[in-house]
């Protein structure tokens, strides 16, 4: 069982750097070792600004947080177990654009919005194999987006607001220090503030406006930076309640920031609130399972990325607490590791919440933001209209595969729990081995059978079930992907990230964001896991994303290894050159490059092929071989034959019965004693496939949308034979 409720946050304006590495602002260079400084620069956080400015202009919001904040000494202990429920919240996005079209520039796509709820959740809930599954604490609560608007409606939980008449938003974005921008909130007169643009009602629903700047900067202004700010639960219900975020680091998968407000908005200080760093004075959050400590951002020589120093925390020698009371993972160190792990310290370590946080934030759950608990925002109000993605639609045999639900009117946490009232059956059916089939929301289905795979999602709520297929939506191949021997890539700079090289890349269902951390060998090994199908001779656009950092040029190729070498030639065994792309842009900018890539006729069909996209720093990259600052993606290409050949439309077996022919909604097929129907196809008079699926029902193949005209139907039996005929629709 989920209970809905909402969430309100902390104003909170912040600068920070993430566990991967990734910082807000360029990171020197040394020209000899390529390595980046241990710099740190300061961090900006409005919590105080904003919060005094509360506390004097608003007597009810000061007595709320005085009362709120007097049940806050150390009376949150890591003793508590952890609840059995898990509590979501209706999020509602305000995306405050500057006129792009959907999915560009700041105008960002359904499909990232969806994915920074997703990678929210991913700190709260603590999901295994992500960047949040650290020593802490599960929260027990999530996020998901509104499915049921203010009027009862189905929503999509996002709001796109067209600011491009606002000129000093364009130019400047929000104002925090009188920098030329629009204020966050102005009550009453006209409207001039950011949150007077759109609002939804902050008693049902919990308000996050994406913006582009914070006085006049964002993650590309080669400077610290403001990331966000939020509300303290004190404000439960005002107009001005929610959570500012750049969108530059809400599309930021490795930046927890978000994470951060979160906590704030659940009633959770910094662990080091009140301290002063010029001073040596030491802060304290008041909650038992954190130590005292001075921000690790201040502490010099600066330890913030070394997340295994093991300095004395002179505030504290003696914590010993358990901060995981569901695991008893213990803190005890008298070092800087008791808190340099945690989300609401200045960190480029954070990966956990504790169990007293835990304990904080169910509190202002249940006091002050009570009447979330009664919201309908998560509440279907119609039957579902079904669909779903998936990771890649070619995979490897024996890998996993991750399937997102996406339909109309159902909320998505994208964790698996379960729902009030609303069912999810998946079945996935290569229609030869025994389906595969499961009842989570977002399966992760690992491929042991070879085979072309019709995936079929059923959603079942109050309204009724729907339902939906994919036919040959997903082919497993059967083949290992070949190796690259010893074409080994790697670069002198691995482990660091200097915030350039490739952000994005598209190619037909290809869609990735990629980080710009350098790992281990260069390499992000995605072939097996995000993909696409291609047909050959087709033409398909290429777009990479990527940008350059100061001091020199930025580098970019993208490689196909057409006929499965394990290599990538110039001119391969069949005489084709497989670098598809080579572009590079100017030092300190950001490019989009743009091909159209053809897969040759001699491309090795029915296989995972390895496509490599590389980019290097003020030289060409180089593919086997040690670079200097370079780092490379590769995914998986499976090119298939998606017409028929010339004979194919000469051949007309008498032994395949099709009635009647001409035919206005159902065709029957049969096979004169010869084997037994296992699938179909159909192609129109052009050779190209418009219809499949891997079984025959028995009302036959249901032809009701095809246009009228003549079409080609080709079937396959279960003992691998395959037969052609003709049929006229009309």
């Amino acid at each position: 069982m989920k209970i809905y409720h909402y969430l309100l946050v902390v104003f909170i304006l912040f600068h920070f750097n993430n566990a991967s590495g990734q910082t807000t602002e360029p990171i020197s260079w040394s020209k000899n070792s390529g390595e980046k400084s241990n710099s740190t620069p300061p961090d900006f956080c409005g919590t105080d600004f904003f919060h005094k400015e509360r506390m004097k202009d608003d007597i009810n919001y000061k007595a709320k947080h005085v009362q709120t904040f007097k049940s806050l000494r150390k009376t949150y202990g890591q003793q508590k177990t952890s609840v059995n429920g898990v509590v979501q919240i209706p999020v509602v996005v305000h995306i405050m654009h500057v006129g792009e079209a959907v999915g560009t520039g700041t105008n960002i796509s359904d499909e990232d919005v969806r994915r920074g709820i997703k990678n929210l959740n991913n700190y709260w809930r603590k999901v295994a194999g992500t960047i949040g599954f650290g020593e802490g604490v599960d929260m027990k609560i999530e996020f998901a987006l509104a499915v049921q608007d203010e009027n009862g409606n189905v929503t999509n939980g996002i709001d796109r607001v067209d600011m491009s008449g606002v000129p000093a938003y364009v130019s400047n974005g929000v104002n925090r220090r009188e920098t030329g921008g629009i204020a966050n909130y102005l009550p009453g007169g006209e409207v001039n503030s950011l949150k007077e643009y759109s609002i939804w009602n902050t008693r049902k629903y919990y308000n996050v406006w994406l913006i582009n700047k914070i006085d006049n900067k964002n993650c590309s202004s080669g400077e610290s930076f403001t990331a966000g700010y939020a509300n303290y639960s004190a404000a439960h219900g005002r107009l001005y309640d929610g959570t500012v975020v750049l969108i530059c680091t809400y599309l930021n998968d490795a930046s927890y920031i978000w994470a951060h407000e979160m906590g704030h908005a659940f009633n959770l200080p910094h662990t080091f609130d009140n301290d002063d760093p010029d001073t040596g004075t030491c802060g304290d959050d008041n909650i038992i399972d954190t130590p005292k400590h001075i921000r690790t951002s201040s502490i010099r020589p600066s330890i913030y990325r070394d997340c295994g120093n093991t300095d004395a925390n002179d505030c504290d020698l003696s914590f010993n607490q358990i901060i995981n009371p569901d695991t008893g993972f213990r803190r005890n160190s008298g070092t800087h590791q008791d808190h340099m792990h945690n989300y609401m310290d200045y960190t480029g370590c954070a990966s956990e919440f504790t169990g007293g946080q835990r304990q904080v934030a169910l509190a202002a759950l249940n006091n002050d933001r009570a009447s979330f608990l009664t919201s309908e925002a998560l509440t279907p109000p119609e039957i579902a209209t079904v669909d779903f993605t998936a990771e890649t639609t070619a995979v490897c045999i024996g890998s996993a595969l991750t399937f997102t639900e996406t339909s109309t009117g159902t909320p998505n946490s994208y964790t698996n729990e379960k729902y009030d009232d609303i069912t999810f059956l998946w079945t996935f059916d290569n229609g030869t081995d025994t389906p595969y089939t499961s009842t989570d929301q977002n399966p992760s289905i690992t491929f042991n059978n070879p085979g072309v795979y019709d995936v079929t999602l059923s959603v079942t709520n109050t309204h009724g079930t729907t339902r939906a297929t994919k036919t040959d939506y997903v082919i497993v191949s059967p083949n290992t992907v070949t190796g690259m021997g010893t074409c080994v890539i790697s670069s002198t700079n691995n482990g660091n990230n200097f915030r350039n090289g490739v952000t994005r890349i598209s190619f037909n269902t290809l869609k990735n964001r990629t980080s710009t951390f350098i790992p281990n060998n260069a390499l992000h090994d995605f072939v097996c896991s995000k993909g696409t199908k291609l047909e050959a001779n087709k033409s398909y656009d290429l777009k990479i994303d990527y940008r350059a950092r100061p001091g020199g040029r930025q580098f970019l190729e993208a490689w196909i290894d057409w006929d499965n070498s394990g290599s990538f030639d110039t001119s391969n065994t069949n005489g084709v050159n497989e670098r598809v792309l080579a572009d590079d842009i100017a030092e300190s900018s950001k490019g989009q490059a743009l091909v159209s890539v053809v897969p040759p006729a001699t491309a090795v069909r029915n296989t995972i092929l390895r496509m490599r996209v590389v980019s290097e720093y003020d030289k060409s990259p180089i593919l086997c071989g040690n670079g200097r600052g370079q780092r490379a993606d590769d995914y998986g290409i499976y090119v298939m034959d998606d017409v028929l050949s010339t004979n194919d439309f000469t051949k007309s077996d008498s032994r395949l019965r099709i009635a009647p022919n001409p035919v206005q909604d159902y065709l029957n097929i049969s096979l004169d004693n010869v084997d037994e129907i296992k699938g179909y196809q159909v192609y129109d008079i052009s050779g190209k496939k418009v219809m499949s699926n891997s079984k025959v029902t028995q009302k036959g193949i249901e032809v009701l949308n095809l246009s009228n005209g003549f079409y080609f139907l080709k079937i396959k039996t279960i003992t691998g034979r395959e037969f052609t005929g003709k049929f006229i629709k009309e």
